[in-house]
């Protein structure tokens, strides 16, 4: 390999293939993207009452605003924020709910993908701090997405 770079493909496809596996990689940023719809297929709360989420659709747009759509409940709305280097998210509800979250609640998490895939997010619905690792305590929430689009 070259100071100017690699010189044959297959050099060239090695190069690539290391930065893809590290964050912030070309590979990594565009397979990895929080933005679409994506389906709770598993959610864990120690606390009550419990929060049915199984089953909702959470979509994250580009413009950084989300919606969580249950079915035959309430639904949520509002902006979220991404520190892709420590892997963060904190979700800013809107909406008058008559139960939390209320307007202006912000639940504090972390999150991951999978290699398969998953995005795994641990929430802490505002009486916990960030979650600093990925189980669920009283008022933490771990939900498992799987990409609908």
């Amino acid at each position: 390999m070259s100071l100017r770079g690699p010189t044959s493909a297959a050099a060239f496809m090695a190069v690539l293939a290391m930065f893809s596996c590290f964050p912030g990689g070309v590979a990594y940023t565009q397979s990895q993207s929080i933005v679409g719809a994506w389906v709770v297929t598993e959610s864990v709360r120690k606390s009550l009452p419990p929060q049915e989420m199984v089953g909702a659709t959470v979509t994250f747009n580009a413009d950084q605003t989300f919606a969580i759509e249950r079915p035959q409940r309430s639904s949520y709305s509002g902006t979220y924020r991404l520190n892709p280097e420590a892997r963060t998210i904190d979700l800013a509800f809107r909406g008058k709910n008559l139960i939390r979250p209320h307007e202006g609640d912000v639940w504090e998490g972390i999150y991951r993908f999978q290699p398969d895939g998953r995005l795994e997010i641990n929430t802490a619905q505002g009486l916990e701090a960030r979650p600093v690792d990925f189980v669920a305590g009283y008022d933490l929430t771990l939900m498992t997405l799987r990409r609908k689009n």
